[in-house]
């Protein structure tokens, strides 16, 4: 019987003595950080292949550094950019599809956005994914070689037909 009270009278102790440690110093709850959701898009549905910075797989996956930019200021490079398989077959909306796109040029690209950029519009991506690409990487290498479908972005917007330019504000 002893024994018992000492068990319970060091119980009691051991309980006390923690009641006072966390009364002496409250638990800090870490900060509460959220993700953007377009950037959680992307985490999602593409960073698995392309990487956290856009820089995919040589050899296997390609970099969207350099190309977002070029492909995303021509009609036939933003056609390609929603076509391709992962793109026009994700399960995002043409709405959240549109905005993650943007979202990838201004983020991922390792060039600057150029002044007559477009964002991309939910409408647009509607049209473009209903027929996904089958030959990826040669339409990718035709689009981007010297010569290609592309007018590189050194042109002004003038002087590229196939750009795709801001809309006017109304009443201008």
């Amino acid at each position: 019987m002893r024994g018992a009270w000492h068990r319970g009278a060091l119980a009691l102790g051991c309980s006390s003595l923690l009641l006072q440690v966390f009364e002496a110093r409250p638990l800090q709850a870490e900060p509460f950080v959220t993700t953007p959701r377009v950037q959680a898009d992307y985490m999602l549905n593409c960073m698995g292949c392309h990487l956290a910075d856009g820089s995919g797989a040589a050899g296997k996956v390609p970099s969207l550094r350099d190309s977002l930019v070029p492909l995303a200021m021509s009609s036939a490079g933003r056609r390609y950019l929603v076509q391709v398989p992962g793109v026009s077959q994700s399960l995002l909306s043409d709405r959240q599809l549109a905005q993650l796109l943007g979202w990838m040029v201004r983020n991922l690209s390792a060039r600057s956005v150029p002044p007559g950029f477009a964002d991309f519009t939910a409408a647009e991506i509607a049209g473009y994914r209903k027929s996904p690409l089958v030959n990826v990487r040669e339409t990718r290498a035709r689009l981007l070689t010297p010569g290609g479908a592309l007018r590189l972005p050194q042109q002004s917007p003038q002087q590229r037909p196939d750009s795709v330019r801001a809309p006017r504000p109304s009443g201008a």
